[in-house]
């Protein structure tokens, strides 16, 4: 069995020894966390009181969607909550590696 991690590699030389399936298990581990973090962000502006000082908000609401989902994709790319190093590690024995 190859080990994916050793204490002595850099951490590029790390990402380069990952297999395929290795890569694909931590980039959908990283979405699962950008998933639960833009639902974490919808369920936060729910508890901001709403105004009707600018009229119709659908413009602002669609547009605070769309910033929910790019911010949860960067700070899932960035470590996040460390959800998605989690799943992969509890996941990464199960996938091939060696392909």
């Amino acid at each position: 069995m190859k080990v994916a991690w050793d204490p002595g590699m850099r951490t590029a030389e790390k990402a380069n020894n990952l297999s395929a399936s290795q890569k694909s298990l931590k980039a959908v581990s990283e979405e699962f966390e950008a998933l639960f973090l833009q639902q974490l962000l919808q369920q936060m502006r729910k508890t901001v009181p709403e105004s009707d000082l600018f009229g119709d908000r659908k413009a602002e609401k669609l547009f605070e969607s769309l910033l929910d989902e790019e911010m949860s994709l960067e700070m899932s790319r960035a470590g996040g909550i460390g959800l998605s190093k989690i799943i992969y590690e509890q996941l990464v024995n199960f996938v091939a590696d060696d392909d």
